[in-house]
């Protein structure tokens, strides 16, 4: 009787790690693909549309869309060569063991920071009070991206000091190597700085931000350029809570039962349901693009840029008009 259980758990976990690992690996291949093309997108839609270059919301999107496709590039290929191919080279290459998942971090924590700095930035563009209105200037957002970047720099040292390829009963690891410097990476860095507070904070603002969009008063006295700007803002935070979300909760279980006395099953369960939760939250970085297309404008201005740069022509060209006396207005 106990072989017959036994058989029909391994047959049970043979069919979950084939879905696991196939649905794994699809979605890891769309994020990845999608992810790219609609960065780039960005990129030349932010380039070629000059309201954007001038605006702090803008900025902030404009940094954080080369910093997702570093992510994408770095964090994602190897998760997919990882875990659909069997090559980490975080196991092979000590340089790449320590400073992959440093730079990693690094980029991920400034791109939450910039999506936290969007949110209330959309919060602040959208204040009933022209005098908090005015507060939003671009010259502020160029500082407060500076200083993201070098605070970012900063608080990673340590790992780039302590991460490294250590050989544990003959098995290559990457691990980290001060134990106290682990737990911070875990509890701090990983749950509060890049889940918990994230989601907070821009839960928080959008919602404040949804309330004063509600206002007929405001709505009437903000750009049609600002109001496309906020919508973005507000359609990422959906996609960011969507992504980050799931994820969020569970990192905080995974935490939470990392003592509890498991059985066979469920521990191959959980760590299947982790590495799909890791592919997962790549979602924020590869889903911009598609959140500013749900704004009409934002699609118009998309089909410009392109025939510009495919096509060569210029919607927007303004030629001299000639009148009979010869003189050009």
């Amino acid at each position: 009787m106990s072989s017959t259980n036994n058989t029909s758990i391994s047959l049970a976990i043979i069919q979950l790690q084939s879905g696991f690992y196939y649905s794994s690996l699809i979605l890891g291949f769309i994020l990845f693909i999608g992810g790219v093309l609609g960065n780039i997108l960005n990129i030349i839609i932010f380039i070629k549309v000059g309201n954007y270059k001038n605006n702090a919301c803008s900025l902030y999107m404009f940094v954080r869309t080369f910093l997702d496709l570093y992510i994408l590039f770095t964090g994602l290929t190897t998760r997919i060569l990882t875990t659909g191919f069997q090559m980490d080279f975080t196991l092979i290459n000590r340089i790449w063991c320590k400073t992959r998942s440093g730079f990693l971090d690094i980029t991920i924590i400034c791109t939450y920071t910039l999506i936290c700095l969007q949110a209330i930035d959309a919060c602040i563009c959208s204040s009933p009070s022209v005098v908090v209105r005015q507060k939003s200037n671009i010259r502020i957002a160029r500082y407060l991206i500076l200083g993201t970047l070098c605070f970012c720099f900063i608080h990673e040292i340590p790992y780039f000091i302590f991460q490294d390829l250590v050989i544990i009963g003959g098995t290559p690891m990457c691990i980290t190597t001060n134990t106290i410097y682990a737990q911070y990476h875990i509890y701090v860095v990983s749950l509060g700085i890049v889940t918990i507070s994230p989601i907070t904070v821009i839960s928080i603002f959008g919602f404040l931000t949804v309330r004063h969009m509600k206002t007929i008063a405001v709505t009437r006295t903000l750009s049609s350029f600002t109001r496309q700007t906020i919508s973005m803002v507000l359609f990422q935070i959906f996609a960011v809570l969507v992504f980050n979300g799931p994820f969020t909760a569970w990192t905080i279980y995974s935490l939470s039962t990392t003592n509890a006395v498991k059985d066979t099953y469920r521990r191959v369960v959980e760590q299947l349901i982790t590495s799909f939760a890791a592919n997962y939250a790549y979602g924020p970085y590869a889903s911009s693009f598609y959140c500013y297309c749900l704004s009409k404008r934002f699609r118009n201005q998309l089909l410009t840029s392109l025939k510009e740069l495919v096509c060569g022509i210029h919607t927007n060209q303004v030629f001299p008009n000639t009148q009979r006396s010869g003189t050009r207005t």
